[in-house]
């Protein structure tokens, strides 16, 4: 059975945040009405609710990353120094270089399943989005390379350059805790009938069925 939140047939949805820059198409605000097709599971994202985890979850991801980061580099210390430069480095780290980066993991997944990204900025969030579908494990796929790709390759540039260890801790550490509405996304895929092709919307997914086959909710009922 579905939750609440996944209902194709809930009226009252939260409004979309203004988008204030893009490059591509936009992204679609509702599901598409495809012939052949009907909707079984329209996901919208909590974008202030996730924001919130994201930054709750700051320090779970320090320790989980630091403890993998000190059996690489062999170090159990860590020391942060607050200047400056350092203070603007990490602002300019968090605005725009890990999101810049995540976002195009994003997009270069989608773009291998053969769809064509569009990237932009809105009120307190970035997005990539795409207008083709793609099946459940794909869509899966795109949704949790960034935090994959970018923790490994962060866990693997402490291997090579333990000295900057305090630096890609940082990286790892905001990517991850941005992820959390694509870990939102993969989690409530669990209620996407397997034969589904997905959409991506400005504000979560949308599932689609063939119009002869049964939706999770009919099978499970």
């Amino acid at each position: 059975m579905t939750s609440e939140g996944s209902s194709p047939d809930r009226k009252e949805r939260s409004p979309i945040p203004p988008i204030w820059f893009s490059i591509g198409d936009p992204p679609r605000r509702e599901p598409p009405v495809v012939p052949g097709y009907r909707l079984a599971v329209w996901e919208q994202v909590p974008l202030v609710r996730a924001n919130v985890l994201g930054c709750l979850s700051l320090p779970v991801w320090f320790i989980f990353f630091s403890w993998i980061a000190a059996m690489v580099s062999r170090r159990s210390e860590y020391t942060i120094v607050f200047t400056l430069p350092s203070f603007v480095v990490g602002l300019l780290l968090v605005v725009v270089g890990v999101p810049l980066v995540h976002e195009a993991v994003h997009g270069i997944v989608a773009l291998l399943l053969g769809a064509r990204p569009s990237f932009g900025v809105g009120a307190g969030f970035a997005y990539t989005t795409f207008r083709e579908s793609v099946g459940r494990s794909g869509y899966a796929a795109v949704a949790l390379a960034p935090l994959i790709v970018i923790s490994f390759a962060g866990i693997a540039a402490v291997a090579v350059w333990p000295e900057h260890t305090e630096l890609i801790l940082f990286v790892v550490v905001v990517n991850a805790a941005g992820a959390i509405g694509d870990l939102w996304m993969t989690w409530r895929l669990r209620d996407v009938p397997p034969n589904a092709r997905l959409y991506d919307l400005a504000d979560g997914f949308a599932a689609l069925v063939p119009e002869e086959a049964p939706s999770q909710v009919g099978a499970e009922a």
